[in-house]
């Protein structure tokens, strides 16, 4: 490109995170613009580029200062004069600069030429900068600012570090998180050929097979984007293809026929084998029961598996033994003094009371009047298995208590299916909408356990997750800090904002003063899947998105009496 002079450096130009320009005029630069500074990092080394963002700009006037109140309205030059009293100062923040010999982007510790010349960039260079694997990434969006027709600069992120060292997507409500995580995850199925597992809280995510139908949004070829233009088909293309061979878009739901009616009978319901679940998953969905209830629990349980040889196993029969069969259990001759003594209180009824309660709230657990129990490898597959999948779990109308109950025994077995030493399920990638209601800071939750043991052990058994919230304040910040990758959109809570600081250290200060000012649909993503932090237009997805608010006004219509 031409070489064209923004502005210079001016003051301390030894940290490269907070830099100072004069711009040449109101129009040299726009705050969120890339600029470059030529720099020479060791003596007798070739000059590189040093990429940089305005992250802010000050624009006063000398003649036109507060200081000089009504005086202002009188100010008059004398025709001619160029005096303008203008001082236009920009913040610059280093991205860095290409390393000639290892490729990677460094940050520069040798400080720049103070009156360095500030350049813009074009998208040539950009792209360059940005250099990706295109069959291991993922394009997420373009650029801000150059993020249309043919100077339009992808951004792309790692796939393989996007799922297995996790995601946070933090938001407010609108800003267009839900939006963002349907493309990713729809891309790591249809193109990356990969499992996904979304916790949908809303049933939005389940739009995408009302009816019983795959829903595609029409008209791909009215993008701007030529990559989308071209993408979005091969999605839709691979999504049917995927479904012809029984997997692509899977959705599971409770026992309710009002999933029945939202899927026309195209969802599975879910059947979990209570007997799959070890005592701590438990004591995790049945909390508050004494020690006593706890043996009670615990003995029926092992009774039942005992003398219930065929498998699955029906859970009303283990209800049975809590109740009317109770004295079949008293009479085994495995029970300890304590347990015995247990089963001859009040405990039993008690425990059954409150095991029933859950089993009415989930809907979700396996008994005789379904023909098969919910199978993690049909739900995720076997390594073996080519088949990309996108499994929905809906979630919609049921209780908290309900939601976390049945979210936090998939995710136990998802978990021990992975770290399995004989029978190993595919790498999978865990999705957790809402996620400040299953993982919350400082208060019980039942899926919480479980979501914190796959962020410290999911990894090197290929379980990643992501968590999406639009109060991040309220998450278990031992959580998101396994996050090494960050998605934030509008953010305007400071609580939110310092609670991201607090547990990442992947966001400057310019970073978040960005959040507050972004457009729905734009996002600053940092972290090990991205060379360095950017601001990125989401782009289209191909899935119908079930997220939007409703158009009220021509649901309300009009009363024509």
């Amino acid at each position: 490109m031409p070489y064209h002079v923004l502005g210079r450096l001016v003051g301390n130009t030894g940290d490269p995170t907070n830099l100072s320009m004069v711009l040449n005029s109101s129009f040299a630069g726009r705050r969120g613009e890339f600029v470059r500074v030529r720099h020479r990092e060791q003596e007798g080394a070739a000059q590189t580029d040093v990429l940089a963002r305005i992250v802010s700009i000050s624009r006063s006037n000398v003649l036109y200062n507060s200081g000089l109140g009504q005086a202002v309205t009188e100010l008059e030059l004398l025709p001619g004069a160029h005096v303008t009293g203008e001082q236009i100062l920009g913040k610059l923040e280093a991205i860095g600069y290409r390393d000639p010999e290892g490729g990677g982007i460094k940050m520069p510790r040798r400080a720049l030429d103070p009156g360095s010349p500030v350049e813009p960039v074009d998208f040539q260079f950009l792209s360059a900068f940005y250099e990706f694997q295109e069959h291991s990434s993922l394009h997420i969006g373009n650029l801000v600012g150059y993020e249309r027709g043919a100077s339009a600069v992808p951004v792309y992120v790692d796939v393989n570090r996007l799922v297995t060292e996790h995601l946070a997507v933090l938001a407010m409500t609108g800003s267009g998180k839900s939006y963002t995580v349907g493309r990713i995850i729809e891309r790591l199925v249809a193109i990356n050929n990969g499992t996904v597992v979304v916790f949908d809280p809303h049933g939005e995510y389940g739009r995408a097979l009302s009816g019983g139908q795959m829903r595609f949004n029409d008209r791909p070829d009215e993008l701007d984007d030529q990559r989308d233009r071209a993408a979005l088909p091969a999605i839709r293309d691979a999504f049917t293809r995927l479904r012809e061979a029984g997997a692509g878009i899977t959705v599971y739901s409770p026992q309710n026929p009002s999933f029945r009616q939202k899927y026309a009978g195209a969802n599975q319901e879910l059947a979990l084998q209570f007997d799959h679940f070890e005592m701590d998953d438990l004591s995790e969905i049945l909390p508050g029961l004494t020690e006593p209830q706890q043996r009670v629990l615990d003995v029926a349980i092992r009774y039942w598996i005992a003398h219930e040889r065929a498998t699955p196993r029906d859970i009303n029969r283990l209800r049975h033994y809590l109740g009317d069969g109770i004295d079949d259990v008293r009479q085994w001759d495995e029970l300890s003094q304590a347990e015995a003594t247990a089963l001859n209180g009040r405990s039993a009824a008690v425990a059954s009371m409150k095991l029933s309660r859950v089993l009415q709230e989930a809907q979700s657990f396996y008994h005789s009047g379904l023909p098969a129990a919910t199978d993690v490898y049909e739900m995720v597959g076997r390594p073996t298995d080519r088949r990309g999948r996108l499994v929905v779990v809906d979630l919609q109308g049921l209780s908290d208590t309900a939601k976390q109950v049945i979210t936090a025994l998939i995710s136990s077995e998802i978990l021990r299916a992975a770290s399995s030493k004989t029978d190993r399920i595919r790498p999978c990638f865990l999705v957790y909408e809402e996620a400040h209601n299953f993982a919350p800071a400082g208060e019980p939750a039942v899926s919480h356990r479980i979501i914190k043991k796959i962020a410290g052990e999911g990894r090197k058994f290929g379980v990643g997750f992501a968590v999406v919230s639009q109060r991040p304040s309220k998450l278990d910040p031992d959580v998101t800090s396994q996050c090494n990758t960050l998605i934030a959109m509008r953010l305007k809570n400071p609580d939110d904002q310092r609670f991201i600081a607090k547990t990442s250290d992947m966001v400057s200060a310019a970073d978040l003063d960005q959040l507050p000012g972004l457009s729905t649909g734009e996002a600053l993503i940092c972290g090990r899947s991205i060379p360095a932090p950017l601001l990125v237009r989401v782009g289209t997805k191909a899935l119908v998105h079930g997220g939007e608010s409703p158009e009220v006004l021509n649901v309300w219509g009009r009363f024509g009496g």
